[in-house]
């Protein structure tokens, strides 16, 4: 299977997608000048809505995120003051979570800095591990480790999955580079101006499409500066990712791979099965329904055989449609009614085996008696229609 990430300029916006044996397997925009989440800024305070234990802050200019008074007890205060917090004042705070719909951007004063191999915890006093790390002696050496270097102070880490083969005196220089970049932000913050972004992480590309940089992997783009970007970063990795550079003026890449075709089919709200089959998708603010449908599919009455097979092929198809098109929230579907019980724990079986596979946690919560299938998938990036719709619109 070749695995391939293209970036490049659709509609004055970045376009990055991930395809596997040329088919989009995810695709993501973002603006320019866009927030990131890690980013930190001085923000001031618009007003405090005490019912619901937040203030809101405003970032940029016109930009206002929800800050919870709950999670947030702490506040970096650009002048520290003995006192509530209130409207007028400036603190520190950093993206947690960007706007989904209407939704503003979370923020939050529980400071993390991100790394290859781990993230640091500023303030909290936590060693946590990636749960894909399954060794119980690796863990417990993460763990030691973890707490000789946060010793005794106000600091903590949590160990990406990339730790688990990472010699520790590589795991040492990076907790070391990020305790400097933290205590040079919390040096300078006091002393920076309202709306000030005290702090970018470097561009990782490959953080929206979820593509491990690997030998087998291809990154084609082609915009100039990007490819330069890109070859700084991944260029002094041991097996470097291939990193190519499109050129070609007459036929644009985005020619090249259908991306047009490719983003309008993961747009519609039917989605064609090679049996004939199809899956009808429509989203709404609270869920989002899917309907599985015979449609074209040539079958004998009360044929289960030919059901059966046609809901684990809507399976796979739903688990891919949900990471392309970035849905998330409740999601509800509805299979071809199967009257055989052994049928249907099959059909559960292989649903939550591909469920697993997606790097955005999706959970399959259950079969309700009406025979409908529960699902949930973690709120991350906003969903692809709604970033295809902000492109169209900035254009």
């Amino acid at each position: 299977m070749s695995k391939e990430v293209i970036i490049t300029n659709y509609k004055n916006q970045y376009m990055i997608a991930s395809l596997c044996d040329g088919k989009a397997v995810e695709i993501f925009f973002k603006a320019p000048d866009a927030l990131r989440i890690g980013d930190i800024f001085i923000g001031k305070v618009k007003n405090i809505v005490e019912n619901i234990q937040a203030a809101f802050v405003e970032i940029q200019p016109g930009i206002v995120g929800y800050y919870s008074l709950k999670t947030n007890t702490h506040h970096l205060l650009a002048r520290p003051a003995d006192r509530k917090l209130r409207a007028g004042d400036e603190l520190l705070v950093q993206v947690e979570r960007g706007s989904i719909k209407s939704k503003a951007p979370v923020l939050t004063s529980k400071i993390q800095l991100s790394g290859k191999n781990m993230v640091f915890l500023g303030n909290q006093q936590f060693i946590g591990i990636s749960k894909k790390i399954v060794s119980m002696e690796r863990r417990e050496a993460l763990k030691a480790l973890g707490k000789a270097l946060t010793g005794t102070e106000a600091r903590g880490l949590i160990f990406r999955t990339d730790s688990a083969g990472c010699a520790d005196h590589i795991l040492e220089d990076e907790y070391r580079q990020l305790e400097v970049d933290y205590k040079n932000i919390m040096s300078i913050y006091p002393n920076r101006t309202c709306y000030s972004r005290i702090y970018t992480r470097p561009e990782d590309w490959l953080q929206y499409v979820h593509m491990v940089p690997e030998p087998g992997l291809r990154i084609l783009t082609d915009m100039p500066e990007i490819y330069d970007m890109i070859q700084s970063q991944y260029g002094n990795l041991p097996q470097p990712p291939l990193v190519g550079f499109y050129d070609d003026l007459e036929y644009p890449l985005m020619k090249l791979k259908s991306m047009e075709t490719q983003i309008g089919r993961a747009l519609s709200k039917n989605v064609w099965l090679k049996s004939g089959a199809s899956l009808v998708i429509e989203s709404t603010e609270a869920l989002t329904s899917i309907d599985v449908n015979t449609s074209k599919t040539e079958i004998h009455k009360k044929d289960e055989e030919t059901f059966l097979q046609i809901n684990m092929e809507a399976a796979a198809e739903i688990c891919r449609q949900l990471r392309l098109r970035n849905l998330s929230g409740i999601i509800i579907v509805d299979f071809i009614n199967l009257s055989l019980k052994e049928d249907e724990t099959r059909l559960m079986s292989e649903l939550k085996r591909l469920a697993r596979k997606d790097p955005v946690p999706l959970n399959v919560v259950d079969m309700t008696a009406l025979g409908l299938v529960e699902m949930t998938r973690k709120r991350t990036y906003r969903p692809l229609h709604e970033q295809v719709k902000e492109a169209q619109t900035s254009e």
